[in-house]
């Protein structure tokens, strides 16, 4: 009641000013505006008023006028402050712990000038840095954690971090040389041109786009002659050889096949040329015509032909998981015009509801993979993103149905809670990668039941807790984001960079490699969560698999 009494007098005022203005200035030759002094012009986004017209005694119908475009400017962003968008619940929060929110992201952006730092001055220019044994991890020859931490950098307003990671990718980053490796195509798409073209919305700058047609073209060599519609597994960059792993019986992956809409679909539209959104197209066109008894979900094994299904396996969580969250991202990155990325969505996201998703008899909500088609009751870390995906859903109503709409934003927070739960119950406050829910009494176990007790820095759950407080403006999203934060500063930190752990019971049972998605994606997803909304909004960007953020190029509504 106090905010809406502000409110009304703040608007009372402006009215005033407004009516006396008028009165003033009134002149039956002439309706010409005053200019603006330089002094008053736009910085950024926010207006501001020198000390030297604040203070000035003088009531000329000029300084009246300069004051009242001064006072409108302010009502709208007041307006805009204190209106909910279904993107954003967060602005009367965030001002009201304003100081802690800027204490704890200061804190966060040095934890990732500490993980930078180590990394230049023990694998600069490799893929990855291992702590332990102050050496690298050399798998695609691409300067990974360069190339994936750019856009956490310019974010973190990491000016100096920045330049000396923008450089070597104009100077030294290759992509092309004959590294005598080969590299995942989806790897490569997620990483490398996810960061260029996010890198190029976020700055223009023309050597970002460069990069981003040359690695699109070196992909498109991915695509075998013979008109199939999915991409290889692995390619020869150099050479343009492609691969399909022996493990999988030379089948393709439905999350590395599925996760090419929105990096191709923004390259094209940065470059002009349509190439590169055509061969996306072809994918999901063929993935569209294939159908299972459980509409939209699909096993994760599929033919190269693009005609069928080599496994009955289905999965949110790792081979499957960002192939349903493309869906999703392609429906609002093209505001709703492609009808296709909707219907799939949908399908799936109801049949994961109805097929995967559990309540255990202690309250925890979870997805769980269909093996043989039954439950297997294990939930996967990289499932944890699922909760993030149905709140942004029911945040754009995608749907148009309300109740349906509660219930994908239900499910989204029921999954969010038990994927933080996950990391409060361990003994170093750090979540396994995947655990078992027992049906009968809700206990959660991460030793045996074909679980995996490792935890490798890995960003789902953070990302989830993010979107869920900035859709819904809980704070206690940002409280288990802070102690996620905490647990990995007590237990992952170590003299030369950040280590996973193999064992989440043990903190001293290290894995000796900092991930270069726990620079793009953990420290980015932490340091948000503790941002205004207006940095890096979610109803203008969308975020790919690696928390690149893509501009949609328009303000998405609900």
């Amino acid at each position: 009641m106090l905010n809406l009494k502000k409110e009304a007098i703040f608007i009372l005022v402006v009215t005033f000013f407004i009516g006396l203005v008028t009165i003033l200035s009134f002149n039956g030759d002439t309706n010409k505006c005053q200019p603006i002094p330089n002094k008053w012009r736009n910085a950024g986004n926010q207006m501001t008023e020198t000390t030297s017209v604040a203070a000035s005694d003088s009531n000329t119908v000029e300084q009246l006028e300069l004051k009242i475009k001064y006072l409108q400017q302010q009502l709208q962003q007041h307006k805009q402050q204190t209106t909910d968008s279904p993107f954003n619940k967060i602005d009367k929060l965030y001002k009201e712990n304003e100081q802690k929110n800027i204490e704890r992201s200061n804190e966060i952006k040095g934890a990732m000038q500490f993980a930078w730092e180590k990394y230049k001055q023990y694998a600069w220019g490799k893929d990855e840095l291992q702590p332990l044994t102050r050496d690298h991890k050399e798998w695609f020859g691409l300067g990974l954690s360069i190339v994936d931490s750019l856009d956490t950098l310019k974010i973190m307003g990491l000016e100096k971090e920045y330049k000396e990671g923008r450089d070597w990718v104009e100077f030294e980053l290759k992509q092309s040389k004959n590294t005598g490796m080969s590299v995942s195509v989806f790897e490569t798409i997620i990483r490398v041109l996810g960061s260029h073209v996010t890198m190029y919305g976020l700055t223009k700058d023309k050597m970002y786009l460069d990069k981003a047609k040359e690695m699109g073209d070196l992909l498109l060599y991915a695509f075998p002659e013979d008109g199939s519609p999915f991409p290889a597994s692995s390619l020869v960059l150099a050479t343009h050889q492609r691969g399909y792993p022996s493990w999988t019986g030379g089948c393709v992956i439905l999350s590395e096949i599925g996760t090419i809409f929105l990096e191709f679909n923004e390259l094209s539209k940065i470059t002009g040329d349509p190439k590169y959104k055509e061969y996306s197209d072809k994918v999901v066109n063929a993935i569209s015509k294939l159908r299972t008894d459980k509409p939209g979900l699909l096993p994760v094994f599929l033919n190269k032909e693009g005609t069928g299904f080599c496994n009955n396996m289905i999965s949110v969580g790792g081979l499957g998981d960002s192939y349903y969250e493309y869906l999703l991202k392609m429906w609002l990155y093209t505001n709703g015009e492609e009808e296709i990325y909707k219907t799939l969505f949908v399908q799936s996201a109801d049949s994961i509801i109805k097929y995967m998703y559990k309540v255990s008899p202690k309250g925890d909500g979870y997805i769980t993979s269909l093996e043989g088609g039954s439950p297997s009751n294990r939930q996967e870390h990289l499932t944890c993103f699922a909760g993030g995906m149905f709140a942004l859903a029911a945040a754009a109503n995608i749907t148009g149905d309300d109740e349906k709409s509660r219930k994908y934003m239900e499910v989204g927070e029921m999954v969010t809670r038990t994927c933080a739960k996950a990391y409060m119950i361990t003994e170093t406050g750090l979540a396994p990668e995947s655990y078992y829910i027992d049906p009968n009494n809700g206990d959660i176990r991460w030793h045996g039941y074909s679980t995996l007790s490792w935890y490798i820095l890995r960003p789902e759950t953070v990302e989830s807790l993010f979107i869920l407080y900035r859709l819904t403006g809980d704070i206690q999203y940002q409280d288990w984001s802070w102690k996620i934060f905490e647990a990995i500063q007590d237990v992952c930190k170590k003299e030369d960079g950040y280590a996973g752990l193999k064992n989440v019971d043990d903190r001293n049972d290290l894995d000796n490699n900092q991930q270069s998605f726990f620079m793009a994606e953990t420290m980015k997803y932490l340091y948000l969560s503790f941002q205004p909304s207006n940095v890096i909004p979610l109803d203008r960007y969308v975020f790919n698999t690696e928390a690149h953020p893509i501009p949609m190029h328009f303000t998405l509504k609900n």
